[in-house]
């Protein structure tokens, strides 16, 4: 599959709207780069690191995330948390190593 079909199933999978899918399109290469090539059995991503990618945190694009709301938006009554939809990865995270 081509990059561009990649991109059209996930956006069309998700219910996402359309302008997404220059979200889509990032996370579409950056899984490519985790794929095992068929000739060598290695990822892009482990030729050019010198060691394989923690895959641990992968989610479903486009599924429903929950986010903790910051500490001014919290009420001691009522939910903690905002329903948001799953877009990307962020680089630099404390739980995600990339």
């Amino acid at each position: 599959m081509t990059l561009k079909e990649i991109m059209n199933v996930m956006l069309i999978s998700s219910n996402a709207h359309d302008n997404l899918w220059g979200e889509s399109l990032f996370i579409t290469c950056f899984l490519q780069n985790r794929i095992p090539h068929k000739k060598t059995g290695k990822t892009s991503y482990e030729l050019w690191e010198g060691y394989q990618s923690n895959l641990k945190y992968l989610r479903v694009w486009g599924c429903l995330d929950k986010v903790m709301l910051p500490y001014p938006k919290k009420r001691k009554i009522g939910s903690k948390t905002s329903d948001c939809m799953l877009l990307g990865y962020v680089k630099h995270s404390a739980d995600v190593t990339l």
